[in-house]
């Protein structure tokens, strides 16, 4: 291929990705992301070196090269998402590149090399690898495990050991690098040796240590090693390296066949890489196939060389038409992930600038993809503060934060897409009425809550509440929601509700839908009252491990007239 030709056919291949991929720059950061973007500026640059030459395995799962990445875009970048989003699809694109020269270094034909290329380009499992920063990790790992291996093909030993640090220091998939490397002699090489032995020592000292670490460990993080767990992860991983099973079958029956040996090779590769990943059952993503798929694009090149071309053109005419369908799907829920937390991002950033003395935050739901940490890591970096008290509603530390003087409770509102902050301040008065719909006084929330989901809160069977009663006020009202499949599997559910340990009656509920129920009371004088719901029978929804009581949408005192 002449050079004319492959620079026009480079250019038209990152043309065609960057239009693919225009969307990702209407993202926005993930949960991960905003941890990181919080603490990752406040380390040294030495300590990232640092951390890059220790021999120590980090049971604080950090990976200098991969956090460097956050340390060095939030210095130009800031809250600027679209380039981060750029340097991602940047180090894609040159991984690309990295996987083409493997392949012509193998010897394999170009257009096999071109398919196999696009192959790893486009694969639908990896596309959060180049639109979401908090995957930087595989992203620059698949970098230096590429450089390490086109720097061993080319005999440049040193150069292919320190790639293998910088891989491993990226993410610890690249610990099976060196079997990868060994693979290599076997297969293809000159079966010398005493190269590997320096990359094998390296591997040894962080598997060895990593496994004593993983010891007396329960985490998502801990490796588990039994046949019902590797089987299991299998059947996740495999079928989705070639998107589809039919796929995956066939492509491991035509390397079966093959004498090619390096098809045998990419294989290898793809295999040895996934071994780390079969062993995290609590850690089952696709993206993290993005290092095993550059064996895979080995070995689909390997199976297209043996055949004509127009095999490799019938290739790319199904596989990239399957691929932009699939990103079309991923593209929709990546997007209404990132409006959701860009506007959760965007409520808290109004209400810190405002209220800069609140240190306390109790979390009564978040969108999907915004767990507590993403929650943390936000309220610290929009605030630059170091420390803060954050507990979610359910949490047993949240009953410590409601004694603060300055709190502030967080609650996602799923219809509206909208945060709303309630905020109370030491002279806040208590509330008469509570209305799921509006702010959230959690502080009047006592024992047998659950968080709010959308414009009703779920109680156990037995919950309490405090509320102000006004001068006066002769009835107490109670709003619910009972769902369709509530009243199906329980026809009749009943709430009594107790004032001050006295029962105001029982109501029952027969029919679904929002419904209102009034309790008479007897005249008794202004103050704090204690409200207690007890609900029977108890709602055991299927699949759902909670008790449920009723769904409450809004109780308190109302006007007699």
């Amino acid at each position: 291929m002449s050079r004319w030709k492959t620079t026009g056919l480079a250019a038209a291949i990152v043309i065609l990705f960057l239009v693919a991929n225009r969307g990702a720059y209407r993202g926005y950061f993930q949960d991960d992301d905003l941890d990181n973007l919080f603490w990752t500026p406040h380390v040294d640059t030495i300590d990232y070196l640092t951390g890059l030459v220790s021999p120590v395995f980090s049971r604080k799962n950090f990976r200098p090269v991969g956090h460097f990445y956050f340390h060095v875009m939030e210095r130009f970048a800031g809250m600027r998402f679209a380039p981060y989003v750029a340097v991602l699809q940047f180090i894609h694109l040159c991984n690309g590149v990295l996987i083409w020269l493997v392949l012509r270094r193998l010897k394999l034909h170009p257009l096999a090399a071109v398919a196999a290329a696009l192959f790893f380009l486009y694969h639908p499992a990896t596309f959060d690898a180049y639109w979401q920063p908090m995957y930087v990790f595989d992203l620059l790992c698949g970098t230096f495990c590429l450089l390490s291996f086109l720097a061993f093909i080319d005999r440049r030993w040193v150069i292919s050991f320190l790639c293998f640090v910088c891989a491993y220091k990226a993410k610890e998939l690249a610990v099976m690098l060196p079997a990868v490397l060994a693979a290599y002699e076997i297969l293809v090489g000159e079966r010398r040796w005493k190269p590997l032995v320096p990359f094998f020592a390296v591997s040894l000292l962080f598997g060895i240590q990593a496994l004593i670490s993983n010891a007396n460990t329960n985490n998502a993080y801990t490796l588990k090693v039994s046949t019902a767990t590797l089987l299991n992860s299998a059947i996740f991983y495999l079928p989705r390296i070639f998107a589809f099973s039919l796929a995956s079958i066939a492509m491991l029956s035509a390397v079966s066949l093959l004498r090619d040996r390096r098809a045998w090779l990419g294989l290898c590769a793809a295999l040895l890489f996934l071994i780390p990943l079969l062993a995290l059952p609590g850690r089952t993503y696709s993206v993290y196939l993005y290092v095993p798929l550059i064996g895979a694009a080995v070995a689909l090149a390997s199976v297209l060389d043996r055949t004509k071309a127009w095999a490799a053109l019938l290739f790319l005419a199904i596989w990239l038409p399957f691929t932009f369908v699939q990103m079309r799907v991923y593209r929709r829920a990546a997007l209404t992930a990132a409006d959701e937390n860009r506007s959760y991002v965007s409520g808290l950033a109004d209400f810190l600038h405002t209220s800069p003395q609140t240190t306390a935050f109790i979390e009564d739901g978040a969108p999907a993809a915004m767990h507590w940490w993403g929650v943390r890591g936000a309220i610290l970096y929009l605030s630059k503060k170091r420390a803060i008290q954050l507990a979610a509603i359910n949490d047993s530390e949240a009953t410590a934060l409601l004694a603060q003087p300055h709190l502030a409770v967080l609650s996602w509102d799923q219809v509206t897409r909208k945060l709303q902050i309630t905020k109370r301040e030491p002279d806040t008065p208590e509330e008469s009425y509570i209305s799921m719909r509006s702010g959230m006084p959690i502080w009047q929330f006592g024992d047998g809550w659950y968080q709010r989901e959308n414009f009703y809160r779920w109680t156990k069977p037995e919950a309490r509440a405090t509320l102000r009663r006004p001068e006066g006020a002769l009835k107490l009202e109670v709003s619910v929601n009972i769902g369709a499949i509530h009243i199906r599997d329980l026809p009749k559910v009943q709430l009594e509700v107790f004032l001050d340990g006295a029962s105001l009656g029982v109501q029952d509920f027969t029919t679904a839908g929002w419904q209102k129920r009034t309790y008479s009371l007897k005249p008794a004088p202004a103050g704090i009252a204690n409200i207690e719901f007890r609900t029977s029978p108890a709602f055991h929804p299927e699949g759902d491990p909670r008790v449920l009581g009723i769904p409450i949408g809004g109780f308190g005192f109302v006007d007699d007239r």
